[in-house]
């Protein structure tokens, strides 16, 4: 390494002001204060400082992965969406600069035969204190249906076989409403647990009803959307935690639309109802052709 403690170079590769902290990164550093690095033919002078580069202040990196969708049931000319939650736990001032809760899209267009991805992530270690249900400083969501936008609490047993559901298997719908969760506690069980302690009760890790017991992470994989909603109402949901009757709200809507739309299934009936008709004029000709004393012959003749 060649370094010069008052000159202008570090060495052939690292140009800078000629200064290393290397009281905290060595001459090894990877960086360097006021580095002068090359590039579209000129020289960017970085505003870096060894020793405060390594704090961090707001961590908003994130990590995905994309699964590849061999060995699962999507076959792999469908079309997959994802559907998520954004935002985070309290009110608007105390969510800010980010979100309340909300899905990801809020509308979401769709066909019959696509897939919708369902899956969504939440924190543990939010502030204290922050408006919110369940137990304290922790993000959960989950989907229920409701019966219209404007409800604000889940759809019934008796409306949901009276109406096309959002998730067709009774196992599916209540996997997307509880999330999996174990070890649950009734609510008379919970009263036992924090006698005159509603706030207890609403906080215990146990308590599912507001999805205490679920895990930051929640994978419900990959639906396939078989029931059209052209001819009825979208589908609507919410998040049965995080709609607090008030201000605040998580709700949104899918829309599964024909593989083709209106107008294109009315101009593919129209040409073939024509092309039958075209047809069976073309057979009826030419019947009357080979049979010259025919009816129909007769009714082409008077034509």
């Amino acid at each position: 390494m060649d370094f010069l403690a008052n000159g202008k170079t570090v060495d052939g590769n690292h140009p800078g002001s000629g200064f290393i902290d290397w009281t905290s990164n060595a001459a090894n550093s990877p960086i360097y204060d006021d580095q002068i690095v090359p590039g579209s033919g000129m020289d960017h002078w970085l505003a870096m400082d060894t020793t405060q580069f390594g704090r961090t202040f707001q961590d908003r990196s994130h990590v995905f992965h994309i699964k590849s969708r061999d060995g699962s049931n999507v076959p792999k000319n469908a079309r997959v969406f994802n559907l998520n939650v954004r935002g985070k736990r309290g009110n608007i001032v105390q969510a800010y600069p980010a979100t309340e809760y909300d899905f990801v899209p809020e509308n979401l267009h769709v066909r019959v035969g696509d897939y919708i991805h369902f899956q969504w992530t939440g924190c543990d270690t939010n502030p204290g204190n922050q408006a919110g249900e369940g137990t304290d400083q922790t993000d959960r969501s989950n989907i229920v249906q409701i019966a219209d936008i404007g409800a604000s609490v889940p759809a019934s047993d008796e409306w949901i076989k009276k109406h096309t559901p959002l998730f067709e298997s009774a196992e599916l719908r209540k996997r997307m409403a509880f999330l999996d969760q174990t070890g649950c506690l009734s609510k008379e069980e919970l009263e036992a647990k924090h006698p005159n302690d509603e706030n207890s009760q609403e906080q215990d890790v146990y308590n599912c009803m507001k999805l205490n017991a679920a895990s930051q992470y929640f994978d419900g994989g990959a639906i396939r959307m078989n029931k059209t909603t052209a001819s009825s109402k979208p589908f609507y949901y919410m998040s049965s935690r995080n709609n607090n009757f008030s201000n605040r709200g998580q709700k949104a809507v899918i829309w599964v639309d024909n593989l083709l739309p209106n107008w294109a299934i009315g101009v593919v009936v129209t040409g073939a109802v024509l092309f039958v008709g075209a047809a069976g004029v073309a057979g009826a000709t030419f019947y009357a052709k080979s049979h010259p004393h025919s009816q129909i012959a007769n009714i082409f003749s008077k034509l």
